[in-house]
């Protein structure tokens, strides 16, 4: 046999044995049939760039979160017409890092575009009372709503869109305070009495923070010189508290604050704005008293919630 004979044997006999090996979707091997040959086998068509698939998009959504390490004390509070807004218990001379605000946030979360003005003085007109009708003569930071609707009077959270993400905001659904207590449901009475271990002398619902999460007002009953009041979240599931335990020390008519009366009602609190982040909600609240307004942030923290250092008080004693 000559060299071309062996070298054309040869050929034949290796197209006859490729393609034994091929493994199917599922990683099984399948068995090539008699029929294939080298003239049966076809390359694989390469797709023209226009139909080459593109790659899957990533289920897991990014979560918009709020970053409580950059919170700081910037409150302030609108004038009659809603127009304005005085920053106080600030010095003068920050006018190069006052002019960094640019976003008011408020009034159960409501966000306003916000421009710094200019550094107000007071008058001798002032009576030192942070209101509405003595705006004009304090001291502080001044700045005008550009965009958005402030309410009157109310306070608000200053910040910049770079340190506070509006995107983290929780919707917040108040109650009518007519119905707050007749809507809370005997189920949750139970369960917040049972976590206690105390009975309840009086609840209300402040506001839905979404379909999963309703915010309470508790006042428990006394137990001898003890007081206790709570916020309470309930999310899905699990409680988590705020507790404000006194202890009634001769007067029985300022318990937590100068002339309480030794109880609270849920007049007295509104919603500064909600907000989601890494560990939980967080709150800012206000609180009215006889004297004044406080305003301070309520931080997620385990499976309760605990007060930042951040607060803000306006002194609205009537004259």
């Amino acid at each position: 046999m000559n060299k071309v004979m062996v070298s054309f044997f040869i050929v034949l006999m290796l197209v006859g044995c490729s393609g034994n090996n091929s493994l199917t979707s599922n990683g099984d091997h399948l068995e090539s049939t008699p029929e294939q040959s080298a003239e049966t086998v076809l390359p694989s068509p390469t797709l023209p760039p226009s139909v080459e698939p593109s790659p899957t998009p990533s289920l897991q959504q990014t979560e918009a979160y709020l970053d409580p390490e950059k919170l700081k004390v910037n409150f302030g509070f609108v004038d009659a017409e809603g127009r304005n807004i005085l920053v106080t218990g600030h010095e003068k001379g920050l006018d190069q890092e006052m002019a960094q605000f640019n976003e008011a946030i408020g009034d159960q979360g409501k966000v306003l575009k916000i421009k710094f003005k200019k550094w107000q003085d007071g008058t001798s007109d002032s009576n030192g009372r942070e209101v509405a009708h003595n705006f004009v003569n304090l001291a502080g930071y001044l700045y005008t709503v550009e965009e958005g609707s402030a309410t009157p009077d109310a306070t608000y959270y200053l910040t910049d869109r770079a340190n506070f993400n509006a995107d983290s905001l929780i919707p917040i659904e108040p109650v009518e305070l007519e119905q707050s207590a007749a809507i809370v449901e005997e189920s949750a009475r139970q369960r917040i009495a049972a976590s206690k271990n105390r009975e309840i002398q009086q609840i209300w619902k402040l506001a839905d923070l979404s379909k999963d999460r309703q915010l309470y007002l508790v006042q428990f009953v006394r137990l001898d010189q003890d007081m206790l009041f709570s916020f309470v979240m309930e999310d899905k599931d699990v409680l988590n508290f705020m507790d404000y335990p006194a202890v009634i020390q001769g007067d029985e008519y300022s318990v937590w604050r100068v002339d309480d009366g030794g109880e609270v009602r849920p007049e007295m609190f509104s919603i500064l704005f909600a907000a989601e982040t890494s560990e939980g909600p967080l709150l800012g609240m206000n609180w009215w008293g006889a004297e004044g307004i406080n305003t301070f942030f309520l931080n997620k923290v385990g499976d309760s919630f605990k007060e930042m250092d951040i607060q803000y008080g306006r002194y609205t004693s009537p004259l």
